[in-house]
């Protein structure tokens, strides 16, 4: 008897197995499928968020970035067509109707300037419902003559001839999170950037972080490399910093050295978890995440790296490998779909086993990985309702939060106005 996770279930969709079977398979635009002429992909953030952004309608509303540019999406099942005349699309699978999504339209505030000049969407990039920002300079892993960059990653060209730009100033990033938090409501803005040889990390980052902090109200969070002096962490979390992470994308050392050789070599993947262990037991963020990328390593020592992240008491944040243009990878094969559903069924049973906060941030649903609270789509039909109660008692978090938020932005707001 088949007691794992289906697309359909008892003729319900299960829209966590849909999320992971599109990363990993992709979509194709059918030939009745309209977008209304808009842009629609962009190439940013390492470019794990170069797909089409589609809301799955129905069950909390899940978020997901297909591929649809790849090779490998040409090849997939899954078909878009549409609108209809309620202006929702459709997903088939094999020429089968399976899913209502909802195509959110391009954010307004894309085509607005910054007071120095810049497009708010070369700034920011709305994903899934936060808005993320590459800031600083481009990762020296990166940088001529040493060819460091990671395998998978594509950020190198998305800030050449992609939709990305690294001459943003704390005062372009807090306009833009004005401008996405008036329009869309967002209440999470998440920084990130490469490496830095002269470890000017605090003086880059602390600056936009501490402006964020007093003139929107919003929670932040920062993705940086591990600092060298763990005490460092301290200040950023004085800076207001809610939430940290550090992406070591591989447990396993030989692995880690293939495929981030610039990381092994700028910092080592020991410094990753002495930095992660640090984040949690010390400066009091809120959470702290590690980042993996399944489908680079086995199965196995993905599921070894929850693990000891669990254990440690840090949320891990896996992401399923996209083979990008641009990148040492471009034409490896995505992961098979059914590899992967053991080790994001096994991330929800460890943060739930550890009493970990996931799902917790008010209005944070993120389309470029699977959200570990999501990961329950995973889990045999028979299991799911097994952490009931500590859904319950995350749902209540998430509700207190959410008026702890609102109430930061209005005194955010409330400064502004006696300041302007």
């Amino acid at each position: 008897m088949h007691t794992g996770p289906a697309l359909i279930e008892r003729g319900r969709l299960n829209p966590g197995y849909l999320k992971l079977d599109l990363f990993c398979r992709g979509l194709r635009l059918a030939s009745d499928c309209d977008l209304g002429g808009e842009e629609q992909t962009r190439r940013v953030r390492a470019g794990l968020g170069s797909g089409l952004e589609l809301c799955i309608q129905g069950r909390g509303g899940i978020r997901v970035n297909a591929p649809v540019t790849e090779a490998f999406a040409r090849r997939s099942p899954y078909e878009l067509h549409g609108p209809r005349a309620d202006g929702s699309h459709w997903i088939t699978h094999d020429g089968k109707e399976v899913a209502s999504v909802r195509v959110p339209p391009r954010p307004k505030f894309y085509d607005l300037l910054t007071s120095s000049g810049k497009p708010m969407g070369s700034v920011g990039t709305i994903q899934g419902t936060y808005l993320g920002i590459y800031f600083g300079m481009l990762c020296a892993n990166w940088k001529a003559p040493d060819d460091d960059a990671c395998r998978f990653c594509a950020v190198g060209t998305n800030v050449s001839d992609g939709d990305d730009r690294t001459d943003k100033s704390a005062r372009d990033v807090v306009e833009t999170a004005l401008a996405a938090q008036r329009e869309l409501g967002v209440t999470f803005v998440h920084l990130n950037g490469g490496f830095d040889d002269t470890q000017r990390y605090l003086e880059r980052f602390g600056p936009v972080l501490e402006a964020l902090r007093q003139e929107t109200g919003l929670l932040t969070g920062l993705q940086l490399p591990p600092l060298r002096r763990l005490a460092n962490y301290d200040a950023v979390r004085a800076l207001g910093v809610n939430n940290i992470s550090l992406c070591f994308e591989a447990w396993n050392p030989r692995r880690f050295a293939e495929i981030c050789p610039g990381k092994n070599r700028r910092a080592g993947l020991a410094r990753y978890k002495a930095a992660i262990v640090h984040c949690v037991k010390g400066p009091g963020f809120d959470t702290t995440n590690g980042e993996l990328i399944a489908g680079l390593d086995t199965p196995e020592d993905s599921m070894a790296a929850i693990d000891w992240l669990t254990g440690v008491g840090a949320v891990p944040t896996v992401c399923v490998f996209r083979p990008l243009a641009g990148t040492h990878y471009a034409t490896l094969p995505p992961p098979a779909t059914e590899s992967l559903v053991p080790v994001f069924a096994h991330a929800y049973r460890r943060c739930m086993a550890h009493g970990l906060p996931i799902g917790v941030a008010p209005n944070v649903k993120v389309s470029i990985v699977m959200n570990p609270e999501e990961c329950r789509w995973l889990l045999p039909p028979t299991e799911r309702g097994r952490w009931r109660w500590r859904r319950a008692k995350h749902a209540a978090t998430r509700l207190a939060l959410g008026a702890y938020v609102r109430g930061r932005a209005r005194r955010a707001a409330r400064g502004r106005a006696a300041s302007g």
